[in-house]
């Protein structure tokens, strides 16, 4: 077992208002394996993932996963598949957990020392963290590890507000339920479609999608905040169907508007959609397995841009319009999400939010969740995440950060 993990682990049994009963005994596995790089487990720091990149305009950016460098979901549009993959970093062999010791250490300086930290003016704030954006949290490996659990116990104690996003049912398993707070974490669960033969080849390892409602339900049930995440949003017709009034040929079995009424039916408040954008790889892994060619259904402007598959930003207008309609017809809230359609997405689409303060809809919902990473300065962003930069570099990025997003909202306002 790694020295640090044990010896850091054990000074804040002594230090910290908080007693944990969470077994170290985990990492020896990994370790005799010579899983860890240099034997360290992956850091348990959380990560501004709005500091270089389009997610800056992310509500939620602060962001760690209590396991790395995979997930036995293994989803074929997951854009972290697809970057580790290529690095020989993606489930090889399987997800690591995170320092635990690490992560502990971090909420334990920062509201039972003055110490500094880099993060501290952030939590002291208590601006959410997001955990499950690269990795599934409650996959069925936490019922041995546990390490996500630990995380909720820690969370909890600190009181810390935390947004969890899952494609897994064993997040309704007691030992969750028992530390879920409804004031302090929401749950956002991804359900791109109700066919299970189409889930079952973009989504190889998720649990089915009756499971995924069944969870839904019993989240609801206990009180607990929770947004049906309809991403990715795959199409029905082609490109100018709804936009142009094109012919609509025979539909994909993929999406129906009549699952809006489906969720409705497992007590789905909040719905989130963000339209699908994949890359060759999985346009031809889709086409192989179900018969259907994706690129088929595309215009030929967006074929020309090249093979990526993607539809024209009209199309994708009327798609939301639609699902907004659907949702308003059984009291659901609906909202869009941008994440791998560029930031105009994120001005463009304001309109047909239900909550304008929040793309998430977490905000005036669960108690504790005030604040947000937009809040944070791009200069402070990048000067905890890539200390290196110089200070002109800073100064340049954020002007132009700050410049694009106002175009861009000047040029969506409505």
């Amino acid at each position: 077992m790694s020295n640090y993990i044990v010896e850091k682990f054990n000074q804040l049994q002594k230090l910290s208002s908080y007693q944990s009963d969470f077994s170290l005994d985990i990492y020896d596995f990994f370790l005799s394996k010579n899983l860890f790089k240099n034997g360290q487990a992956p850091s348990g720091k959380p990560v501004l993932l709005n500091a270089l990149s389009d997610c800056s305009e992310c509500y939620y950016g602060l962001q760690i996963d209590s396991y790395a460098e995979g997930c036995f979901h293994d989803c074929e549009y997951c854009w972290a598949k697809s970057d580790l993959s290529k690095k020989e970093m993606w489930n090889n062999p399987m997800p690591l957990p995170i320092n635990i010791s690490e992560f502990w250490e971090l909420f334990y300086i920062v509201f039972e020392t003055d110490k500094d930290h880099p993060l501290r003016s952030i939590l002291e704030k208590r601006t959410p963290l997001r955990i499950g954006s690269l990795s599934d949290p409650f996959m069925t490996m936490d019922k041995k590890y546990g390490v996500t659990l630990e995380m909720l116990k820690i969370l909890n104690h600190y009181e810390y507000p935390t947004v969890f996003l899952t494609r897994s049912h064993h997040v309704i398993e007691q030992r969750y339920l028992d530390i879920l707070n409804p004031s302090l974490f929401s749950i956002q669960i991804s359900l791109p479609s109700l066919n299970e033969n189409f889930t079952k080849v973009l989504e190889p390892g998720a649990p089915p999608p009756i499971k995924r409602l069944e969870a839904l339900k019993t989240l609801v049930d206990h009180g607990i905040w929770c947004t049906v995440r309809l991403n990715p949003l795959f199409p029905i017709y082609a490109d100018g169907v709804y936009s142009r009034n094109l012919a609509k040929g025979t539909p994909s079995d993929f999406f129906d508007f009549s699952y809006i009424k489906t969720l409705s039916e497992y007590g789905c408040q909040s719905l989130l959609t963000g339209f699908v954008h994949l890359n060759s790889n999985v346009v031809e892994l889709i086409k192989e397995k179900t018969g259907v060619d994706l690129r088929s259904l595309m215009s030929q402007e967006m074929k020309d841009l090249g093979e990526d598959f993607r539809y024209s930003s009209s199309e994708i207008r009327s798609y939301y319009e639609m699902v907004k309609e659907e949702c308003s017809k059984y009291k659901i809230e609906f909202s869009t999400c941008y994440l791998g359609l560029g930031e105009a997405y994120f001005w463009k689409d304001q309109d047909l939010w239900d909550n304008k303060e929040d793309c998430c809809n977490i905000k005036n919902k669960v108690s504790s969740f005030k604040k947000e990473t937009r809040e944070i300065p791009i200069f402070k962003r990048l000067e905890i995440e890539s200390p290196n930069m110089s200070f002109f570099q800073r100064v340049l990025h954020s002007l132009w950060q700050g410049f694009k997003s106002f175009f861009l909202k000047k040029v969506f306002e409505k």
